[in-house]
């Protein structure tokens, strides 16, 4: 897809057509790093977020927070 670069004052500036940016995640703010000459951009996302759903841990096996310190 070619998409038009926009003057910002003294940048430069791309809009991402919305169903990008649903698809890929994005939200308010994106990471961004350079790679062989490519921009790469990708979502922020949280420390840790969905981790425990990705162990696939039951709820009983869940671990729970109590006083600063974690209770399995």
């Amino acid at each position: 897809m070619r998409i038009k670069l926009t003057k910002i004052g003294n940048s430069v500036g791309v809009r991402l057509p919305k169903a990008i940016l649903t698809d890929c995640g994005f939200t308010s703010e994106a990471d961004m790093e350079v790679r062989h000459k490519m921009v790469i951009l990708s979502p922020v996302k949280e420390p840790r977020a969905g981790w425990i759903d990705e162990m696939g841990m039951e709820l009983e096996q869940k671990p729970l927070m109590h006083g600063g310190q974690w209770q399995w």
